[in-house]
């Protein structure tokens, strides 16, 4: 019987042990996104180049298996100041420190050491594992538009490449409906000033990749981050603000994005130091000068180059 692409079950565990599968649940471990892709399988061929009397195709044999999956989540709160919103159990493994709750809110900032998780997909009632996963991570807020985090997940499958089996019934406790992103919920600053954003993309760039050795196991190796991405405003006045006097000396600007008025339905995006780090355009957009600033978000004291908060 044909598998129903529509209905999916995504599942995401934190491994207590690298590479072993932590078995998610979906009471426990479901998450809620948007534009699942798997990847079935990446692997690499070894062909066997045989001289032979005949014409025919070489005999391969497939070696280190990796499976990923890209998919979006939304920022939202979670409807209180101090608990952790679902989406940051996931960008754990993208890089980001367990959630810190303090007195009004909830932080997350960046880490050196990168845990893996265990990540199940029910595509209908085909079930695709990966084990050891870690992923890269890209933000983008826009005006208009929710706030949103892209994931792509790197892992290992497990020996079976695919199994069936029926999901339960799935509990998606914590997650909320995301606020807009606009003038009337949303605040950017950009080195102080309130600059009238377009829009603000950034990725983390993660250095992942399959180390395979003989002895010990396959591993996904998390080697480095460099966050960058791309600032999109409408040009001030000069005498207000002139970013374009910070590119040649290299001077960095601290950037604040805030979304959601009511308490509980707040998160935010700061960047302590980002640097111009590429040719600046300009654009026409209804008449208005509108440039185009590329931007790397340097470590200030380290491990803080992008801060993720609820509150």
């Amino acid at each position: 019987m044909a598998k129903d692409w529509t209905r999916k079950v995504i599942l995401l565990k934190l491994e207590t042990t690298e590479g072993t599968d932590a078995a998610p649940t979906e009471a426990a471990n479901a998450l809620q996104v948007l534009n699942y892709q798997p990847t079935f399988m990446d692997a690499d061929q070894k062909v066997r180049a045989l001289e032979k009397a005949f014409f025919g195709a070489d005999p391969v044999a497939l070696a280190a298996f990796k499976r990923g999956a890209t998919f979006d989540m939304e920022m939202h709160g979670a409807g209180t100041a101090t608990v952790i919103p679902p989406w940051m159990v996931a960008t754990r493994f993208a890089g980001f420190a367990a959630a810190a709750v303090g007195a009004s809110s909830v932080t997350q900032n960046p880490t050196s050491t990168v845990p893996s998780a265990t990540h199940w997909a029910y595509l209908d009632d085909l079930l695709l594992k990966a084990i050891g996963a870690k992923a890269s991570l890209s933000f983008r807020v826009a005006d208009d538009e929710y706030p949103l985090l892209s994931f792509d997940f790197l892992g290992r499958p497990p020996t079976a490449l695919a199994e069936e089996a029926t999901p339960s019934a799935v509990t998606l406790t914590g997650y909320r409906d995301p606020v807009l992103s606009s003038s009337e919920n949303s605040t950017f600053l950009l080195d102080g000033f309130a600059l009238p954003l377009r829009s603000w993309d950034m990725s983390s760039n993660s250095d992942l990749a399959l180390r395979s050795l003989i002895g010990p196991a396959d591993r996904i190796n998390y080697a480095n981050r460099s966050w960058s991405g791309t600032i999109l405003g409408e040009l001030p006045n000069l005498a207000s603000k002139d970013y374009f006097a910070k590119v040649r000396p290299g001077t960095t600007m601290a950037a604040a994005f805030v979304n959601g008025t009511v308490t509980g339905d707040i998160v935010g995006i700061d960047a302590p130091k980002l640097q111009v780090s590429g040719n600046v355009t300009l654009s026409e957009e209804q008449g208005k000068v509108m440039f185009s600033m590329p931007v790397t978000a340097l470590p200030n004291a380290g491990n803080d180059e992008i801060v993720f908060t609820s509150k």
